[in-house]
């Protein structure tokens, strides 16, 4: 699957642009703060084939923040065309 593909994906499943209050990655993962949990479509997200898992962990803002694992060598390009379907609209 395209990147952007990809992305329009996950985008769709975490609720929009609008519904994202951080986004972020690391080696393996895309860590997502959303809005609103009502909007967050989980079984969405696995089932995209690029999503290996999704994780949830609490923050000391006692927010959850959503990890995407992606795998090793694939956040960077992931995250990349997520802030370019997001950028324009903040």
């Amino acid at each position: 699957m395209e990147k952007q593909q990809l992305a329009a994906g996950v985008l769709k499943a975490l609720g929009g642009a609008d519904n994202l209050i951080k986004l972020s990655y690391c080696a393996s993962r895309i860590r997502v703060t959303i809005r609103d949990n009502a909007c967050f479509d989980r079984h969405a997200l696995e089932a995209l084939d690029a999503i290996k898992s999704v994780l949830e962990v609490d923050t000391a803002q006692h927010s959850t923040e959503y990890h995407l694992v992606v795998g090793p060598g694939n956040s960077r390009s992931l995250y990349e065309a997520l802030t370019g379907l997001t950028d324009h609209r903040r």
